[in-house]
């Protein structure tokens, strides 16, 4: 794909709502809401390492020189299966603007295994949603929510979607210089999850992210 999709406006209102996200993850969930109505978005069958990365690359392209990107989450669905468009309009009936994971990665049950769904919003650098007892210290609107479809308190997640998941961080963690410490589990921003789960191979994705050293903030 070489045409990078367009931006929508930024505007944007904060809504707090008094209903389940999903269902296991979080409760409560407050969205910084932008005017974008769009539904769609970008699936990658494949992701290649960083090393083999390709020189148009959707998700690097995707990325506001003006945005401030500076910690990665990560969630499980908490569901055996799901697709983007099921979660969109999941979401959109939640009265959300659309789907509120910046990146969704299937397990074979409703979309292809390890299949990345870039999302609107971060096509368009937008925030996605934060649990409402998050940790604020640790979460900020340059916060990058990427959500791994299945249920990691019932069973281990696939090789391809962990596989998959290491190099879409990896890529984050180069672009946007992001530390090891700024990649987190869900769980470790709010009280009320168990997210990504107790089968989550927690060990293994933290020995493959990148050795990025911690900037100081002023």
């Amino acid at each position: 794909m070489t045409q990078k999709p367009a931006r929508m406006p930024s505007r944007r209102t904060q809504v707090v709502l008094g209903a389940f996200f999903f269902v296991i993850p979080c409760a409560l969930f407050i969205l910084q809401l932008g005017s974008n109505d769009a539904q769609s978005g970008v699936l990658l069958t494949k992701l290649a390492p960083i090393q083999e990365r390709p020189t148009q690359d959707i998700i690097i392209e995707a990325i506001d020189e003006n945005a401030l990107w500076d910690t990665i989450v990560i969630h499980h669905l908490g569901q055996p299966a799901g697709t983007p468009e099921e979660l969109d309009r999941l979401h959109r009936n939640s009265g959300l603007s659309g789907l509120g994971y910046h990146f969704l990665i299937g397990n074979g049950n409703g979309f292809g295994n390890g299949d990345v769904h870039i999302g609107y919003r971060w096509l368009n650098q937008l925030v996605g949603a934060r649990p409402v007892d998050v940790d604020t210290r640790k979460w900020s609107d340059g916060t990058i929510s990427i959500c791994l479809v299945g249920n990691g308190n019932m069973r281990q997640f696939t090789e391809q979607q962990l596989l998959h998941l290491s190099h879409l961080v990896q890529r984050l963690q180069l672009e946007l210089s992001i530390p090891p410490n700024n990649v987190l589990l869900a769980h470790e921003m709010s009280s009320g999850t168990s997210s990504p789960g107790t089968y989550f191979a927690e060990g293994q994705f933290r020995s493959q992210l990148l050795d990025i050293p911690s900037i100081a903030k002023p």
